[in-house]
């Protein structure tokens, strides 16, 4: 085995030890890889089974949040998706507001508050599964009728959907 392949292999396992509740601890190990050796960041991400997107965030949010001197449990108890939505708005002033926005909503809700928007009290959750040609028809749809590209998925889709519904259904 190439000493490569063995420091690959070290790493891997000392990443591997901290997932779960100490995604912190991954943050920092993969943010040092990132730095240090940014050809190993992703493999080892992936021989983790952590996706790209993942891998990238986690390493934001450790030198977003270390940076800021946040307190660790502070930051355990917000969670990592929570932390990687506001980091996309963070700025030093307005670190604790973001926080206390995060403690105080769900990663939903906090989402619709950043955009500016009100959430909607009492909210219900609709998930659909649905075959890959229905979804495109479904998106293609809602975007006619106001939602959002957004990233890979769509945004303002509940306003689009029921501006479906009442064209279909007015006044139901």
């Amino acid at each position: 085995m190439a000493t490569s392949d063995v420091s690959l292999q070290k790493k891997v396992d000392i990443a591997a030890s901290f997932i779960g509740d100490n995604f912190l601890r991954v943050a920092k190990a993969l943010r040092k890889l990132q730095d240090d050796d940014p050809e190993i960041f992703l493999k080892v991400a992936e021989s983790l089974g952590i996706s790209r997107r993942k891998a990238y965030a986690l390493a934001r949010i450790d030198r977003q949040f270390t940076e800021l001197g946040v307190e660790e449990n502070r930051l355990y108890v917000i969670g990592w998706s929570k932390l990687q939505i506001v980091g996309r708005y963070l700025i030093g002033e307005n670190a604790e507001y973001l926080l206390q926005l995060a403690e105080q909503n769900t990663s939903h809700d906090l989402e619709i508050l950043l955009r500016g928007e009100t959430p909607v009290e009492d909210a219900k959750v609709v998930q659909l599964y649905l075959a890959a040609e229905d979804y495109k028809r479904l998106r293609a749809t809602l975007k006619k009728y106001g939602a959002v590209v957004s990233g890979n998925g769509l945004a303002k889709t509940e306003i689009a959907l029921m501006a479906l519904i009442d064209k279909v259904e007015p006044g139901a």
